[in-house]
């Protein structure tokens, strides 16, 4: 399972063992995990490139392939055979609407992110690269805003030279695995992701990068997006609350709640820009904890013994970048 999965959705059986020969090693590792990524986003695309799969919906309880999926957007994916050249168009947006097509190469670099219409050549710094669709829900219990990005998605296109399948991995599964769980022990002692961890080739630190891979495959650079995690106190017998600054974005921000596994255990677990109710000083304060607890209040949120959220800036802002801009612990509510 991969914590903190940017594309969660689109890979979560990419560690299916297909045919195991080859040993991973540690300077294999990262073309291993994106080579098993790809082949199954082919798999997802009906068995073919330079075609989108499509995640039409938003993530329900009962059917989180992996941990601390979110339900900001729809994704989409796809393999594109580059060589010869090959073009992605994307459609006219609506202005509040945000989305964006992150491109990741063979080698888990990101040469580029696309965020505005129009037709864009795709970078082919490897054969292979993938496209991820992001597409802003603005209420993901509304059937008619989830139906209008479904229609969205289908507006997308790619037009590629060269139509070669993406050959089958042989790496070793096991051995691969035993890595990713290595790694990820030490990924989940970030609270934030570390700014080098992804972009395009020569931007990135190569000793460290490994652990992204592990941990948030598929993960923005981080002047596209920020992940926060906040771990707050083990009981959800007890209603917390704390109050944040609106991190400065150019996009929009979340907070999703998970349990202790990693899984969302409630739908009432999301803040965001769309639902917040703010503070007079533009501010916003977060309940944490049942009804019965917390009594009626605005931005409330259900938890579970293990809590903890991650927040999500898209686009972030100067503060972001910088660091500067910090989460405050939660206080618990007397009663």
């Amino acid at each position: 399972m991969k914590l903190f999965s940017g594309v969660a959705g689109l890979v979560a059986v990419a560690a299916t063992p297909i045919l195991a020969q080859d040993a991973v090693a540690p300077d294999t590792y990262i073309r291993a995990e994106v080579d098993m990524s790809f082949a199954q986003f082919q798999l997802n695309a009906g068995s073919d490139v330079n075609r989108f799969y499509y995640i039409r919906k938003p993530t329900p309880l009962d059917a989180q392939a992996v941990v601390r999926m979110n339900r900001d957007t729809l994704y989409a994916g796809a393999v594109v055979d580059t060589e010869g050249g090959a073009t992605v168009t994307i459609p006219e947006f609506p202005d509040d609407r945000y989305f964006s097509i992150l491109v990741i190469d063979n080698d888990h670099y990101a040469p580029v992110v696309f965020y505005e219409p129009g037709t864009y050549d795709i970078p082919g710094d490897t054969k292979y690269v993938s496209l991820i669709m992001r597409i802003q829900i603005m209420d993901p219990d509304d059937p008619e805003d989830v139906a209008l990005v479904n229609e969205m998605q289908n507006r997308f296109r790619i037009d590629a030279s060269s139509h070669d399948l993406f050959s089958e991995p042989n790496w070793d599964v096991d051995s691969m695995l035993a890595l990713r769980a290595e790694y990820e022990k030490e990924f989940q002692k970030f609270a934030q992701y570390e700014p080098d961890w992804m972009g395009p080739r020569g931007e990135v630190n190569e000793e460290t990068r490994h652990l992204a891979v592990a941990g948030a495959w598929g993960l923005f650079p981080e002047k596209d997006a920020v992940y926060i995690n906040y771990t707050g106190p083990a009981s959800a017998e007890a209603c917390y609350t704390a109050t944040y600054d609106v991190p400065p974005n150019d996009a929009f921000w979340s907070i999703t709640v998970y349990g202790a596994d990693g899984f969302m255990e409630s739908d009432n677990n999301i803040v965001n820009d769309r639902n917040v109710t703010l503070n007079d000083d533009g501010t916003f304060s977060v309940h944490y904890g049942s009804e019965a607890l917390c009594g009626e209040q605005p931005n409330r949120v259900d938890i579970t013994d293990g809590w903890n959220f991650l927040m999500r800036i898209y686009r972030p802002g100067q503060a972001v970048l910088e660091r500067s801009y910090t989460l405050p612990e939660v206080e618990e509510v007397s009663r």
